[in-house]
């Protein structure tokens, strides 16, 4: 999957964005400046001094001055020397101190982007944004920045010194600048596409290896190790392909401006010995002078060569970085100024309200009204939906997979917004509420369970510092998961592996569910969205968690809306909705359709025999959400 999702600003406002980038140090770039046009001057000595050696000091036999000349001479190279390493730190602090800020803004930016953004885009072509684009910046502000400052100061002060020396020699080297505009120009443009190319090659190639090493069990379990290093191999020589072009074309500028210094030179030393200058008042002196001057005139062309392909990439880079800094966010994500501080404080969160206060029992916590949802464009998921849950009521949703329960939950944890009518928790639109609200009011568990690389605890307060041990401590036994928790090596300090792999300990599928189940729980919201929460543990520990919730959750006034993947935590509803193809098909009170010919009773007599109902297709294909009599593998035995 490619990531060519989102635009490139155009020239403009990509220079508008980098110039916002680093105006908070106007500062330092104008002493990198002032330094850079110093060095310029500076560098006009040494040839000059050779003029004043050869015309005065040799021709009149003064060799008395040669010492002095030669402490001037050696004077003005130390000079320049001081000068560039002074505006080279300056320039390199500058733009470390711009790209840790744009890093920082880049990801609290990715975090606050529509969850459909995420599911379009490839987790390596985000990281590629964070790093590799980044790096390219990094190296254009580092060293290409100052250095092409300085390259076209010098170019510009060489310009006018060779002007001012002799007229009529700066008229002869002119002779090169409509070929040098030639070649620049069409080099220019090769190299910016090929520079482009090779940012969006390596963003599919960082997308290609999370992927695959994500994965990599299920490669080398079913054999296909060969296969998947030649589709890594492909994108490899398509990153390689972009980046030879470049190089290619950039490989030609540094040749071809030597040719054209060395015909200029040669016809100014080939003028020179015909003495066809001397009428123009041009010296030996100064003809020499010329030369050196012309030739470090070269020096910075060469130089703004090698550093235009830099630039380039850097542009592509920027490109992309900023086509997702201007992507529309969902509101109430942390995007602003404040975010965007490097080693301050955290912005902080907007106090919410008591979450009982919010969510008296009198009136629904959770609501849905005839909603509509699609993933993709003319592809509804879900049709004319419609539930309320009131504080202190759990509702049970049931249907077989694929039938849309989880989108409804998506939907109220505020990940997506509904195509066609409301969705709110305690009265609000939940993809518009800010972060401390959200935390407070709602605790989620969807069927994917992520855990971060710190603590037991850092995986259950996920950072918060406002939250104490011992509501830690509560949020695992309502769990569960302290059961497992006391077992490990420094309990609620164990440090653990976020993926399973590395260092620290590794939790089981059961583990992770219970832990998450803690995080959602950690907070007392008010309202609880479980997707499938105890899938994965076993029958012991799916009825301790259900007790719980019975006992110690629901009378709290916690709202609880859970996709039921088995039947027994329906039973233990209040409400059940059964949903096929995207609607409500059948509701009611759990205990009313088990005791009557209903959906809801077929699937547990189903269940019952040991038939697994939530992974049939219907077998006559109508929409009425009944499964078909398939038996699960392995049903029955044992």
């Amino acid at each position: 999957m490619t990531a060519r999702i989102v635009g490139r600003p155009p020239p403009v406002r990509l220079s508008r964005h980098l110039g916002s980038l680093v105006s908070p140090w106007r500062a330092r770039l104008l002493a990198v400046g002032v330094l850079v046009l110093a060095a310029a001057v500076v560098e006009l000595v040494p040839p000059l001094v050779v003029r004043h050696v050869i015309d005065h000091s040799l021709v009149r036999g003064n060799v008395r001055e040669l010492g002095t000349a030669a402490a001037v001479y050696l004077a003005a190279a130390t000079a320049v020397a001081a000068l560039s390493a002074g505006y080279g730190y300056l320039a390199a602090t500058v733009a470390q101190r711009s790209l840790a800020v744009l890093r920082t803004r880049l990801f609290s930016h990715l975090l606050a982007l529509p969850t459909g953004y995420h599911d379009r885009t490839p987790v390596g072509d985000s990281i590629s944004r964070t790093t590799a684009d980044i790096d390219a910046i990094d190296d254009l502000f580092s060293s290409s920045v100052a250095g092409l400052l300085g390259q076209v100061v010098r170019l510009l002060t060489l310009a006018v010194a060779m002007t001012v020396l002799s007229p009529i020699l700066a008229a002869a080297a002119a002779l090169v600048i409509p070929p040098l505009l030639l070649v620049t120009n069409v080099l220019r443009r090769r190299v910016r596409d090929a520079e482009r190319a090779t940012r969006i090659a390596v963003g599919a190639v960082n997308a290609r290896l999370a992927e695959d090493l994500s994965g990599v069990e299920v490669i080398r379990a079913f054999g296909r190790q060969l296969s998947f290093a030649d589709r890594v191999r492909r994108a490899l020589r398509t990153w390689l392909q972009a980046g030879n072009r470049s190089v290619l074309f950039n490989a030609f500028y540094a040749p071809v401006l030597g040719v054209l210094a060395a015909v200029v030179t040669a016809l100014l030393l080939w003028l020179g010995g015909r003495d066809a200058l001397g009428a123009f008042g041009v010296t030996v002196g100064t003809l020499t002078a010329f030369v050196l001057l012309f030739a470090r005139f070269f020096t910075p062309l060469v130089n703004l060569g090698d550093e235009w392909q830099t630039v380039q990439g850097a542009l592509a880079g920027a490109e992309r970085v900023f086509a997702v800094l201007e992507l529309p966010t969902d509101a109430g994500g942390p995007t602003g100024p404040a975010d965007l501080a490097v080693g301050g404080s955290p912005p902080a969160a907007a106090a919410p309200s008591a979450p009982g206060a919010a969510c008296p029992r009198t009136r629904p916590v959770i609501e849905v009204e005839d909603v509509s949802f699609g993933y993709l464009p003319g592809r509804p998921v879900l049709h004319g939906i419609s539930l309320t849950v009131s504080a202190g009521q759990h509702v049970a949703i049931v249907g077989r997979t694929g039938a849309g329960k989880s989108s409804i939950l998506s939907l109220l944890a505020g990940l997506h917004a509904p195509w066609s009518g409301r969705v709110a928790l305690a009265g609000g639109d939940p993809t518009g509420m800010d972060d401390g609200t959200r935390r407070a009011l709602l605790g989620y568990v969807p069927q994917t369970v992520a855990l971060f690389s710190g603590t037991v605890a850092d995986n259950i307060t996920l950072g918060d510092p406002e939250l104490t041990a011992e509501q830690v401590r509560g949020a695992a036994r309502i769990s569960g998961a302290d059961s497992f928790i006391e077992a490990l090596p420094d309990r609620y300090d164990t440090v653990l592996s976020d993926t399973g792999r590395g260092c620290g300990v590794q939790l089981s599928a059961g583990q992770r569910q219970l832990l998450a189940l803690s995080r959602a729980l950690v907070t007392e919201p008010a309202v609880l969205l479980l997707d499938e929460p105890t899938s994965v543990v076993d029958g012991a520990g799916d009825a301790a968690f259900r007790d719980a919730l019975r006992d110690r959750v629901l009378p709290g006034g916690t709202a609880v809306l859970t996709v039921a993947h088995r039947l027994a935590t329906a039973r233990d509803a209040d409400h059940v909705l059964v949903v096929a193809h995207g609607r409500v098909v059948e509701e009611g009170d759990p205990s009313s359709l088990l005791a009557r010919q209903s959906r809801l009773a077929d699937l547990a007599a189903l269940e019952l025999a040991g038939w697994d109902w939530q992974d049939q297709p219907d077998a006559s294909g109508a929409d009425d959400g009944r499964p078909s009599l398939q038996r699960s593998p392995g049903a029955g035995q044992g």
